[in-house]
């Protein structure tokens, strides 16, 4: 399959074929199946970062001790790697820059 061009926007989780405003934080480029892999990650970030809301409301849970944060941490660094692995050389350039790049190696690309 042909790859085509995305932008990406981890923060607004935007993944368009079209630049607009500030939402090309990073370029990839990935066929149909990669795009949708990338929108289902992106998609479980965001129903991880609900979670996190909620239980920061509880004021005597540990972020540390947290099932909740451990997801989100787990989703956003899935969603970085999947960005990694389809990005063009400045998009692997700046995500190798990241302080938690080393721990790609225990993020599964099949989960």
């Amino acid at each position: 399959m042909d790859k085509r061009k995305f932008y990406i926007s981890v923060e607004s989780g935007e993944i368009s074929e079209y630049k607009a405003g500030d939402n090309d934080d990073f370029i990839i480029y990935g066929d149909p199946d990669e795009i949708i892999a990338l929108r289902e990650c992106m998609d479980n970030l965001k129903g991880a970062e609900g979670g996190t809301g909620f239980r920061a409301i509880i004021p005597f849970r540990e972020y540390h001790n947290d099932d909740e944060n451990d997801l989100y941490d787990y989703q956003l660094m899935k969603s970085y790697k999947m960005i990694y692995n389809l990005g063009d050389d400045t998009t692997k350039r700046h995500i190798e820059t990241m302080p938690f790049f080393g721990e790609f190696n225990k993020i599964s690309d099949d989960q």
